[in-house]
């Protein structure tokens, strides 16, 4: 099924002109993933990283070297200044 999968996403890609990522890399499966949590890092909604790291089945070490190192302080500026609201019991 992964073979099947794999397939078909190259060929989707081929037809796309999509088959190098931005900096020159050829796109795979895994370019989701890790195009996944850069996202839920980017626009998480204030998620932590532990549990990011735990969702991910990964560390929060290979979080902050591999996934958060696109990422800039100034682009989550409005989490680091909001506060958290209290759930209404």
């Amino acid at each position: 099924m992964l073979a099947v999968l794999s397939f078909h996403l190259n060929w989707v890609l081929g037809l796309t002109s999509l088959k190098d990522g931005a900096h020159g890399q050829p796109r795979s499966m895994y370019s989701f993933r890790h195009s996944a949590i850069t996202f839920r890092l980017l626009y998480g909604q204030g998620i932590d990283l532990l549990t990011l790291a735990r969702n991910a089945r990964t560390s929060v070490d290979v979080i902050n070297t591999y996934y958060a190192s696109t990422v800039t302080g100034e682009q989550n500026i409005a989490l680091l200044q909001s506060r958290r609201t209290r759930k209404a019991r």
